[in-house]
């Protein structure tokens, strides 16, 4: 917004990974006649050289929400000749991603109501039921990332990815299986859901004191500035700690999706007990725990049941769309979805504070 030069500067950035993603994929000398590409509306617009500026006021809209198609050479990408297709957005942060989510789980031909639900730092959900189709974004923040936490990291190496509490003894899944070096966001799930079992963390989300557990468990607990802390991890040059700023971050970020998952079933006139199926997309949510994430607050217990994690599914709507059948079907999913809006909503205000304890 600053200085337009930049979205030149943006979008070369998402061409240059673009084009070095196609020269793994593709033998050199190949050509490649089809692209499509499914983002948040944000990275669309950057790819496509369009500001994203209506995005970051209220009311938060795209700069355009229909498909686009256009040669690949003008945006800079090798493929020069082919042809790229931009999937069509649903409206505010709910871009050609859920689009393509949706179309890979076939949701509109679901025969009972789905819920589809791709939870990062800006978690899609998409709801359909009775023939209609409801979509929102929930803006979660960073902590299912591993941003915004004491010692959050990526899904690396050395990453705490998991957490067991057995007894008073505590074991770790590590990634790469080699010395803790910090916690990535499936890590930060199962340690509060593990703590919240124990008895560490209450339920309104305060870690207890040591003299209020009488468990040897209670040796890992200590003082920080922010309040008190749990030990995870403690070697010789690092230490791994689970502060109180880091479950409030966690229990914001689950607040923030949980309100909009229950003000999309309001919208459609059902309650949790209609669901017929619940996915769980994206690379990330794959990764995590249903028993972790319904003890944190975001599944219904009554959910477990009726759980498909389904990976990259965005990927496979991508996929889908490289002929013509399948972008006329996500043209017509998009048109279809009712997008709803949580900036501003006093109902979505009320169902995220009644949403903040565990």
């Amino acid at each position: 917004m600053k200085d337009p030069a930049l979205i030149d500067e943006m979008s070369g950035a998402i061409v240059t990974a673009c084009n070095s993603l196609i020269r793994e994929l593709v033998p050199v000398g190949t050509a490649v006649k089809e692209i499509t590409a499914a983002g948040n509306p944000v990275m669309v617009h950057l790819l496509l050289k369009v500001s994203p500026e209506p995005l970051s006021k209220v009311p938060y809209r795209p700069a355009f929400v229909e498909a686009k198609r256009i040669k690949a050479g003008e945006l800079g990408i090798e493929c020069k000749d082919a042809d790229l297709y931009a999937f069509p957005l649903i409206g505010g942060f709910v871009g050609g991603d859920a689009v393509a989510v949706a179309l890979a789980l076939k949701l509109k031909e679901e025969k009972k109501p789905a819920l589809a639900i791709d939870i990062g730092t800006n978690s899609e959900i998409m709801l359909a039921s009775n023939g209609s189709l409801f979509a929102t974004s929930a803006a979660a923040g960073p902590a299912f990332e591993g941003g915004e936490i004491k010692g959050g990291m990526t899904a690396a190496n050395g990453a705490i990815s998991g957490v067991k509490i057995h007894n008073e003894a505590v074991s770790l899944e590590v990634i790469g299986k080699g010395t803790p070096k910090g916690i990535c966001g499936s890590g930060l799930v199962s340690a509060v859901s593990e703590l919240l079992k124990a008895g560490i963390i209450e339920r309104n989300g305060r870690i207890r004191s040591r003299d209020e557990v009488s468990t040897n468990l209670s040796n890992r607990i200590r003082i920080e500035a922010d309040g008190n802390a749990f030990v995870l991890y403690k070697g010789a040059k690092t230490e791994v700690l689970l502060t109180q700023s880091d479950i409030r971050a966690l229990q914001t970020a689950k607040s923030a999706i949980r309100a909009g998952i229950n003000l999309l079933l309001k919208k459609a006139g059902i309650g949790p007990g209609d669901l017929g199926t619940v996915y769980i997309a994206g690379a990330f949510g794959s990764n995590l725990d249903p028993e972790g994430l319904k003890e944190i607050g975001i599944l219904d217990p009554l959910w477990l049941g009726a759980l498909k994690t389904v990976g990259d599914a965005a990927l496979e709507g991508a996929v889908l769309a490289l002929d013509d059948k399948g972008k006329k079907e996500a043209e017509t999913l998009a048109r279809e979805f009712k997008f709803v809006s949580l900036s501003g909503s006093a109902h979505f205000e009320r169902e995220f504070i009644a949403n903040l304890g565990f």
